[in-house]
């Protein structure tokens, strides 16, 4: 665990065994400053400084000339990635709390496909080496649109509960996810080296539907297998003194009252 909390702090040492490892370093960092997140202001000002965090490092990208320090420094360096973990924050307290206009979900769905769709011209058109290439654009200049979209959908199920992603296999692949997101590029990489990319078209689209398909049964069973279990170990046994049944345990006072837990700041996955 330390070393993958270490590993995107080096160059030589961000991607490590799993190209998408490095993430877990940088939740790890996120986690380091919770204890600054209540001087934290939600709102949509706060919102709007951390969105304009990222064209300014896309641009700051062009003093770099070495792609590979640039990737990092944008892409991978938990600093890089720190103002998109502000951003989620700062919005999910205003959601909370009610301090912010409602977002439609429709359009924001749509301005986040729109994007994707756009990055595959522009991909091909701009050499990834080259700063203005989509490879770190994806994520510095997308930022904003996901989070509309992740608020936009988070306002649809307070007012709905029972609504559409609510369902269970919505469900299913979100608890899914971190696995999925942790096994994916162990899954594709080997295929690819070993097969090479398959040709356009049908080919394409049978192989990328059974590479999902192989990493969504892994992401699952690995869900309930290790995942799952594990959490329910770490909730059943709480950090803290033993406590006798029966016996009232006296709060001590640094303890939130039961006010104060429903005001607790949501979690950085």
């Amino acid at each position: 665990m330390v070393t993958a909390a270490a590993a995107p702090w080096g160059r030589g040492t961000v991607m490590g065994g799993n190209p998408a490892g490095w993430s877990l370093g940088d939740e790890a960092w996120f986690y380091l400053l919770f204890p600054l997140l209540p001087r934290l202001r939600p709102g949509l000002r706060t919102a709007a400084l951390c969105c304009a965090t990222g064209p300014l490092l896309w641009l700051a990208g062009s003093a770099v000339t070495d792609p590979a320090l640039r990737s990092w420094l944008l892409d991978y360096l938990p600093l890089g990635r720190t103002p998109q973990f502000l951003l989620g924050a700062a919005l999910a307290l205003a959601v909370r709390r009610g301090r912010l206009p409602a977002l439609p979900l429709l359009p924001a769905a749509l301005a986040v496909a729109a994007f994707h769709l756009a990055l595959v011209p522009w991909h091909h058109a701009v050499p990834d080496p080259a700063w203005y290439s989509p490879y770190s654009a994806s994520q510095l200049l997308s930022a904003p649109l996901f989070a509309a979209l992740i608020t936009a959908a988070a306002q649809s199920d307070l007012r709905r509960p029972d609504g559409p992603l609510a369902r269970r296999p919505w469900t299913t692949l979100g608890n899914w996810s971190f696995a999925w997101y942790l096994v994916h590029e162990i899954t594709f990489r080997p295929w690819l080296h070993h097969y090479g990319h398959p040709a356009p078209g049908l080919p394409t689209a049978t192989t990328w539907l059974l590479l999902l398909t192989t990493s969504l049964i892994l992401a699952g069973t690995l869900h309930h297998l290790v995942e799952h279990p594990l959490e329910r170990l770490l909730r059943d046994h709480p950090a803290g003194p033993p406590h006798t049944p029966g016996v009232a345990r006296p709060r001590s006072g640094s303890e939130p009252t039961t006010h104060q837990a429903r005001e607790e700041l949501p979690s950085p996955g």
